[in-house]
């Protein structure tokens, strides 16, 4: 019995690797005839290697600043705030009394994966805040550099409610990683070297290990759950190349590399590990749409993995289909 069993196993497993090895030749039999088809006559919406969204925002968009605009952008930012607070944060900070400010620098959890967590979402603070300062008359440098300090801010502040939590501290080192995520759109404009790499996000929920502990009365967020969490070093080889050789190959292909964390790191199992991924990526900036708005979309989708091809590269090897979803 346990050899016929185990026969079926060997089969199905086989039946799984064939399946991916046929879905991988049928990816390559689109991408790369996609590149030989693709010549250097083609329009600037799809081959232009050396423009890029953040350099024409000087040139479509006004420098007058609007105080009703200013005021509409602060409102809207105090409302969000509040809706966090109340629906999220709240639970989290409160479900426990709360006692005197103290600071802690957690640096054993999540193997340190949550530095790179609070760096993205100041990431996000400052694109936020840019888009706000910018449609409300700022100047471009203006909106990077106010986008940047207002991210910090908004770091230090749920800091210093989580130095008042039971369960938390103030950490400076999480206030830092935030804040320097603030000021990444600003990096992005004005220093040469992000015009070739791309930090970006993936989630997908694999193990139940975080959402099996006891969290409080917030049972559990998922900006939490960093052993679903895979941040990426996105790499556009395309405008590294030499223009001859950009005729073979696709402008939006792009090259990734993945740190995650295994669930042992919740599961208080010994020897947690970090895992390593290498990815086929989109470059979606590659697909110039013509107006802001269309821009301003691409540009916040481009922070975020699409599924795609992976292989693990450590601590073991593997590989799946769509990573994040592992199958």
């Amino acid at each position: 019995m346990r050899k016929a069993n185990g026969s079926a196993f060997g089969s199905s497993a086989s039946r799984k690797i064939n399946a991916k090895i046929c879905a991988f030749l049928m990816m390559l039999s689109l991408v790369f005839p996609a590149a030989v088809l693709s010549s250097p006559g083609d329009p600037l919406t799809w081959r232009d290697s050396t423009w890029d969204y953040r350099t024409e925002d000087s040139s479509d968009v006004q420098s007058e600043i609007k105080p009703w605009r200013m005021a509409g952008v602060a409102s809207l930012t105090l409302i969000a705030y509040g809706a966090a607070y109340g629906f999220v944060l709240k639970k989290g900070w409160w479900g426990e009394k709360g006692q005197g400010f103290h600071f802690e620098n957690d640096f054993e959890y999540a193997l340190n994966l949550d530095k790179i967590g609070h760096f993205a979402a100041g990431v996000a603070f400052g694109e936020f805040f840019y888009e706000g300062y910018r449609w409300a008359g700022a100047s471009e440098f203006q909106s990077y550099l106010y986008a940047g300090l207002s991210a910090l801010a908004t770091h230090i502040a749920i800091d210093i409610k989580d130095g008042f939590a039971p369960k938390w501290g103030f950490s400076v080192f999480d206030v830092l990683s935030g804040g320097l995520g603030g000021f990444l759109p600003m990096a992005e404009r004005y220093v040469p070297l992000f015009k070739y790499i791309d930090l970006k996000w993936s989630y997908w929920i694999n193990s139940n290990a975080y959402y099996n502990h006891e969290h409080g009365a917030s049972g559990g967020i998922f900006t939490d759950d960093y052993v679903n969490h895979t941040y990426w070093l996105s790499v556009k080889p395309y405008r590294m190349l030499p223009e001859k050789a950009r005729k073979y190959y696709p402008s939006w292909l792009a090259i990734a590399v993945g740190l995650s964390i295994d669930e042992r790191s919740f599961t208080k199992e010994p020897n947690p590990h970090r895992e390593v991924y290498l990815a086929f990526d989109y470059d979606l900036e590659a697909f110039r749409p013509q107006s802001r708005l269309a821009r301003t979309v691409i540009k916040a989708l481009n922070y975020f993995k699409l599924p795609a091809p992976t292989i693990q590269i450590y601590p073991k090897f593997n590989w799946y289909l769509l990573y994040p979803i592992k199958f």
